[in-house]
């Protein structure tokens, strides 16, 4: 009786280390899978085009909507499409890297996130932009230096084009603090001011509508900046060099093919994408310089 319990016994002291032996491997396989992160279920791609277009933010993923599936085939995640209008809250975001993507028509708030937070150009538009200092017809203005002292409207103070409007007038000795300046948000709306001479100057993107069709309206174009990187595409550290690499090839393959185009097209690039550089957007910074020193420039 005695052998048979104490068999009994041993068999119990079995079974109960062989689910102890069982529960640990189970919490052990269960530590292994939360060590290796599951790729991500969805990507988000921020849109900006900043003031060279007045859409709401339904109109802008509308617009960019098959821009987007392109990026979903390519990757093959779900991506969803942020509209983001506000450049200092874009910034904000950037700098927590809360954006894996974004496409941005202005220049200066990508370039910071390349030269300040680790993202990486995939692609920008063939067609550089440049910003225009326009005048009517019959001003008596000829080149950037007859600005002083005049009325001048620019997009949204402390924009893109505003810094480049301003190191523009640097380069030619003008503080733009101490002219008479009136900032407009829409360029549509800053061209139809320069049209009914409510300003002697206006500052515009040469890929504008308005600067598309200026001179050919029989406007005239005083100052051109240097060829500047339009339409950058970039993408934070979370996306990996070989979804860089995949990006820029469908990107760049868009206007091989009747389909791409209608993909330029709708987002409003004519020429296509080539690959984006780096450099190109730190020379860019290092030319239109620091912002807060813009903002407190005195005349010297």
């Amino acid at each position: 009786m005695k052998t048979q319990i104490r068999h009994l016994s041993n068999l119990l002291r079995l079974a109960a280390l062989l689910v102890a032996a069982a529960t640990c491997g189970g919490a052990a396989a269960q530590t292994s899978g939360a060590k290796a992160a599951p790729p991500p279920s969805r990507i988000l791609l921020a849109i900006n085009e900043g003031g060279a277009a007045n859409a709401d933010a339904t109109e802008t993923l509308f617009k960019y909507q098959e821009f987007g599936e392109l990026v979903e085939r390519t990757l093959r995640v779900q991506v969803v499409l942020v509209a983001v209008r506000d450049r200092d809250k874009l910034k904000n975001s950037l700098k927590k890297q809360e954006y894996p993507l974004l496409l941005a028509r202005p220049n200066d708030v990508p370039a910071e996130a390349i030269r300040d937070f680790g993202y990486r150009p995939i692609a920008m538009a063939k067609e550089p932009s440049q910003t225009l200092f326009i005048v009517a017809k019959d001003s008596p203005l000829k080149s950037i230096a007859d600005v002083r002292g005049r009325t001048i409207v620019t997009p949204d103070a402390y924009s893109n084009m505003w810094r480049v409007a301003n190191a523009m007038l640097r380069d030619a000795h003008i503080v733009m603090a101490n002219e008479k300046v009136k900032a407009m948000r829409d360029q549509a709306a800053i061209g139809w001011s320069m049209e009914n001479k409510f300003f002697d100057v206006g500052v515009i993107n040469s890929i504008s509508g308005v600067g598309r069709t200026w001179e050919k309206n029989g406007g005239r174009v005083i100052a051109r900046s240097r060829e500047l990187p339009n339409m950058p595409f970039i993408a934070s550290p979370a996306i990996s060099d070989e979804q860089i690499a995949k990006l820029r090839s469908a990107v760049i393959a868009l206007d091989s093919s009747d389909s791409g185009k209608t993909i330029l097209k709708k987002i409003g690039i004519n020429t296509g994408f080539q690959a984006g550089s780096s450099q190109a957007f730190l020379d860019f910074l290092a030319w239109i310089g620091d912002l807060e020193a813009a903002k407190n420039a005195t005349q010297p």
